[in-house]
C-alpha cells in the first residue's frame, strides 16, 4: 500500500509541484534536496469481510514526514499532502482505497549536525488508510 500512496503523491500536481519526485519510503538519500516527503508504515491490520473467505479488508497506518528548510516551506507541503489524502477514496497505484482517516500532526525541528542554525523543519502527518488488496 505504501507504494500506492507514493505513486498518488508524485502523480498529483499540488504535491509534485513542491517536491517533484522526492517522495521516499522509510528514509531519504543522504544528500536529498529539500523539501521532500518520507512515508513510513507504522501498523497493518487485516479483517475478513462479510462476503466470505474470498476477500479481506486492510487498514494501514502511515506517517508522512514533510521536511523543508523553512517552516513556511514545510507547512505548504504538509497542507498539500493533507488536502490530498484526508478523506481520500479511489485509486492509489494498484490499490483501491476505501477511505483515508487523518489522525493529526506533529511539528518538529531537526538541528543541524554542523552546529549552525540551518536545521530542517518537519511536520509529520498521521493517516489510517482502509483498502482492499
Amino acid at each position: 500500500m505504501i507504494t500506492g500512496i507514493l505513486a498518488l503523491l508524485t502523480a498529483t500536481s499540488s504535491v509534485s509541484t513542491l517536491v517533484g519526485s522526492r517522495v521516499y519510503v522509510n528514509k531519504a538519500p543522504q544528500k536529498a534536496a529539500l523539501p521532500y516527503v518520507i512515508l513510513t508504515q507504522l501498523n497493518s491490520e487485516e479483517y475478513p469481510t462479510l462476503d466470505g473467505l474470498t476477500s479481506v479488508f486492510r487498514t494501514v497506518t502511515i506517517d508522512a514526514d514533510c521536511k523543508g528548510r523553512t517552516f513556511p516551506e514545510v507547512q505548504s507541503l504538509a497542507e498539500a499532502v493533507k488536502a490530498l489524502l484526508k478523506d481520500y477514496s479511489g485509486a492509489a497505484g494498484a490499490y483501491a482505497v476505501g477511505a483515508v482517516l487523518y489522525n493529526g500532526e506533529v511539528h518538529d525541528f531537526e538541528p543541524p549536525s554542523d552546529g549552525s542554525d540551518n536545521g530542517n523543519h518537519v511536520i509529520t502527518l498521521d493517516f489510517d488508510i482502509q483498502y482492499n488488496p
